[in-house]
């Protein structure tokens, strides 16, 4: 089985997005939080399912799309044993079709998938730093069970269970143990039946207390058996004593039925009658208060003291509270007209003050615009010096920087001629020391001792053998003076060719220069100095010129004249006063309207007199005038309502007070009542009639099938004489029992004191009980054993041993990785060792971490390989190998590349190297597409 497409409708961060995946090995790379846990997630949620919405500890990312309805998607499944399969998995469902668009049962998938869970899944074929380690307690023996619960769907349920039963088979049974129950069971038959031999003596005596025992039991049953016969004959009589009492209030209640009298009449008549009395009253009740609210208002109606001149003046005061409306706009816009007028006098102050000038002084004219063009050509000279001055100083700073420059030049110039006068020093030290006089030593040594012993051999005529060592030594003393000589020629050569003495020519030469070169700028930045004093200067003149002009025009000495050039401060104080005349004749304008208004309402306030005059107090005392009598008026309006709906209630209610007075005559009538009080009366009769009549029905109930027993009970004393014989036998019985019993207790002492060690017959039962045991349990031990048997031959049934195939193939993949460092991997029942080349063995927690990981690595790639005739899944890997070197890493991909010819691998990675190493053409970026799409969003 391969994975061709995955097609995301929403998952995490991917929406309708799609991937094309290659059939061998497929390289996803991106950084962190680019996706990569999400499409592995993705591939194991289409598969085996979305991870639950439970809250737990460690919850499991469910990846909920935000940006998306529908969470899910689907996989493109191909060379499967159904063909190719879609496989959507959405929050509606799973749903299989083929790729006609034929749907397929849900079975299918799992006959795909052959048995393999999620946990089996990340265990062998999802590879990740947390997950690498996870087979650490692997063995043998475990590796034979994954390789069963794989191939056929259902088998890890019959694995399990055969786990279970052996599980079981422990517990029952162990060839040397002692703690499992059938171990246990053969223990104590063995012991039960050597204490059997022993109490076989003492059974005559046991024999006999046992008979008494037998006896003393069965006087004692019949003692019980009697006593529980008259305990049974005293709750009868206590019934009858019961049932006695409520025979007697039955024919009580029987007599006084007798002298009661029913009288007929409907079941709702009582509560008719006292709902029609209660309305009655009621109406009386609602008459008599409407009655007083009338009265009440009529009163309240007197004190209304503005009511009557609000009604006779209603268009005076529809047209004043028209022009009040009116004058209080006015008012409004005569306080923005005063605010208006004081800004801009305001404004005038200001920018008499910011513009430094008299206002008297300076008068609107051509003459001032013709000092305005003065005062520009003045400024226009005092820019020009000011751009003068500041170019010099520009050009005296550029010097100066330069001159600076140059010096620190010359400082390091001088710093490097120093380091290497000291570098010579050094080495003429050296050459002293290389071309020592005393080096020569040697050699003239040997030629003054061959010369000496030349003169002795000329002198003393020795042999020849004297004379050719004088020779020899002669010639060593020239050949070692030579040597000497052209040595120190070469080093004194090395030392005057030196490229040190050159480089000191040169910094000296650079040196001269940058004191020329700084001499120059001097010169220059001396020139720039006059020049610079010339236009200040200049400036001063022109400055005290601008001066004059402004004190002329009648601003003060110390205004801005550039200010005054630019804004023109003067021009906007006369624009300020324009508008403040425009505002002034705004405000006459409105005091007119104002006084009108006053003429107006004089005769509201010959009414309503009010001390204060002034506008605001005026429009409000009119404003609440109008209010006061506006509310007074419709208060009287609502009174008269009142009145009026008051005397309709008082209508209404003597006509439904008659009605009620008709229906409690009509009941009298049907009833032959005199008053209330007599029909109250006939209903109480009726009422008692009706309990009696239950209460015998209640008793009939209790006493019924003993009628005929009450009948004939003279009376209560006789039951309870009856009752009392029966009481005194009940006790003389139970006092005959104690002694039978303390006799009994007395046999079963002394038979306990014999069965110490046990007796033989409960011994002998004992061990019958033992031996059934041990018979369930070899039976039960039997039934398990060969349910084991059938499962695992089930199981294996056409299948051989895959562990020694699989095993040879984890030595090869674990040979590779390790550069032939490690070459076997043992595998028992006891768990995982490997043999260095060595021979040395060593266990997992031996090796170091990255030879580990390549060890776990080994073990889940044989494993795929040999269940692959069984179960083919895509192998899913994520960054699996962050702490592997990069030869390890050479060697690991080096085996990816093999593994993925036969088997599909998706290696979700941000290593360059796996990049560069792999070179695949078919390599998904996930950076780029993220903002591919980010990009398509934006545009």
């Amino acid at each position: 089985m391969k994975i061709s497409t995955l097609d995301i409708y929403g998952y995490g961060k991917w929406v309708n997005q799609r991937f094309d995946l290659d059939d061998q090995l497929q390289l996803i790379f991106g950084q962190n939080e680019a996706g990569k846990s999400t499409l592995q997630s993705f591939i194991r949620s289409i598969l085996f399912g979305f991870p639950s919405k439970h809250r737990r500890v460690n919850q499991i990312n469910r990846y909920e799309p935000k940006l998306s309805e529908v969470y899910g998607g689907r996989i493109l499944l191909k060379e499967t044993s159904h063909g190719d399969i879609w496989v959507e998995r959405t929050n509606r469902g799973l749903t299989l079709t083929d790729t006609k668009g034929h749907e397929l049962e849900q079975l299918v998938l799992d006959q795909i998938l052959s048995g393999l869970d999620e946990n089996l899944f990340d265990s062998f074929y999802a590879f990740s730093l947390q997950n690498l380690q996870e087979l650490s307690n692997v063995d043998a023996e475990k590796l034979g069970d994954y390789f069963l619960s794989i191939g056929t769907v259902g088998s890890d349920k019959f694995l399990s269970v055969a786990k279970y039963f052996e599980k079981d088979l422990g517990q029952l049974y162990k060839l040397k143990g002692k703690n499992p129950k059938l171990n246990q069971a053969l223990l104590e038959f063995e012991e039960l039946s050597q204490s059997i031999e022993k109490m076989k003596q003492n059974m005559a005596k046991y024999d006999d207390l046992f008979d008494q025992q037998q006896a003393e039991i069965d006087q004692i049953e019949a003692l019980n058996q009697s006593i529980h016969d008259l305990e049974e004959k005293q709750r009868q009589l206590d019934q009858l004593m019961t049932r006695f009492d409520i025979y007697q209030k039955d024919l009580v209640a029987q007599r006084e039925l007798e002298q009661l009298v029913f009288t007929k009449m409907d079941k709702d008549m009582p509560e008719k009658l006292e709902e029609a009395v209660r309305t009655k009253n009621d109406s009386q009740k609602t008459i008599q208060q409407m009655q007083e609210r009338i009265h009440n208002l009529n009163n309240e109606m007197s004190t209304l003291t503005r009511l009557n001149w609000g009604k006779n003046h209603e268009d005076q005061r529809r047209q004043w509270s028209s022009d009040t409306a009116h004058i209080k706009k006015v008012d409004l816009r005569l306080e923005h007209v005063l605010e208006r007028i004081q800004e801009q006098t305001n404004t005038m102050a200001r920018l008499a003050r910011e513009g430094q000038f008299y206002p008297e002084k300076v008068k609107k004219s051509s003459e001032f615009d013709r000092e305005i063009e003065q005062g520009y050509e003045i400024q226009a000279a005092i820019d020009d010096f000011e751009g003068q001055k500041d170019s010099i100083q520009a050009e005296r700073k550029v010097f100066l920087d330069q001159r600076k420059e140059l010096q620190t030049y010359s400082v390091t110039v001088r710093q490097q001629h120093a380091k290497l006068e000291s570098m010579r020093m050094n080495e003429r030290a050296q050459l002293q020391q290389a071309t020592n006089i005393r080096h020569y030593l040697i050699g003239a040594l040997s030629i003054i001792l061959g010369l000496a012993m030349g003169i002795y051999h000329l002198l003393n005529q020795t042999g020849a053998n004297f004379r050719w060592i004088a020779l020899i030594l002669i010639g060593l003393g020239i050949l070692s003076t030579a040597y000497v000589f052209f040595e120190h020629l070469k080093y004194k050569k090395k030392f005057h060719s030196s490229p040190a003495i050159e480089k000191m020519a040169e910094l000296q030469r650079k040196e001269r220069h940058y004191q020329d070169r700084s001499q120059e700028l001097g010169q220059d930045i001396n020139q720039r100095e006059a020049n610079l004093r010339s236009v200040e200067e200049e400036l001063v003149r022109k400055r005290q010129e601008q001066q004059r002009w402004l004190v002329a025009l009648g601003f003060y000495p110390t205004a801005d004249a550039e200010i005054v050039l630019k804004s023109n401060p003067v021009k906007e104080y006369f624009q300020a006063e324009t508008i403040r005349q425009q505002y002034e004749e705004e405000r006459n304008d409105l005091n007119v309207e104002i006084a009108k208004w006053r003429k107006q309402i004089a005769p509201l306030l010959e009414r309503f007199p009010l001390g204060d005059q002034s506008i605001k107090v005026l429009i409000h005392h009119v404003e609440e005038t109008e209010v006061s009598i506006a509310r007074q008026v419709e208060r009287g309006k609502a009174m008269e309502e009142r009145i009026r709906n008051a005397q309709d209630i008082i209508a209404q209610e003597k006509k439904h007070l008659q009605e009620q007075q008709e229906i409690i005559e009509s009941i009298y009538q049907s009833t032959n009542s005199f008053d209330q009080v007599d029909f109250r009366q006939k209903v109480q009769a009726n009422n008692q009639i009706q309990q009696l009549k239950e209460k015998r029905h209640l008793y009939s109930e209790q006493i019924r099938g003993y009628e005929n027993e009450m009948s004939a009970i003279e009376s209560k004393q006789s039951l309870i004489n009856q009752y009392n014989k029966v009481q005194n036998e009940l006790t003389l019985n139970k006092s005959r029992v104690q002694p039978h019993q303390y006799q009994r207790a007395n046999i079963e002492v002394a038979l306990n004191q014999l069965e110490q060690d046990g007796s033989y017959q409960v011994l002998q039962q004992k061990l019958e009980d033992k031996k059934a045991e041990i018979i369930k349990y070899v039976q039960e031990w039997s039934k398990k054993k060969i349910a084991v048997d059938l499962i695992y031959q089930t199981l294996r049934q056409g299948m051989d041993n895959p562990i020694p195939e699989m095993n040879k193939m984890a030595n090869e993949i674990f040979s590779k990785l390790t550069y032939g460092r490690y070459d076997q991997i043992k595998l028992n029942k006891t768990g995982i060792k490997v043999k260095q080349f060595s021979d040395v063995l060593f266990s997992p927690h031996e090796l170091s971490q990255g030879t580990l990981e390549q060890l776990y690595v080994a073990l889940r790639l044989a494993f795929i390989v040999n269940a692959s005739s069984m179960v083919s899944m895509p192998i899913i890997i994520d960054d699996a190998f962050v702490n592997f070197d990069e030869i390890r890493k050479a060697s690991m991909y080096k085996v990816l590349e093999t593994i993925s010819q036969n088997h599909q691998v998706l290696f979700f990675t941000f290593d360059q190297m796996a990049a560069d190493t792999l070179a695949i053409d078919s390599m998904i970026n996930l950076d780029e597409l993220i903002e591919t799409n980010s990009t398509q969003e934006e545009s």
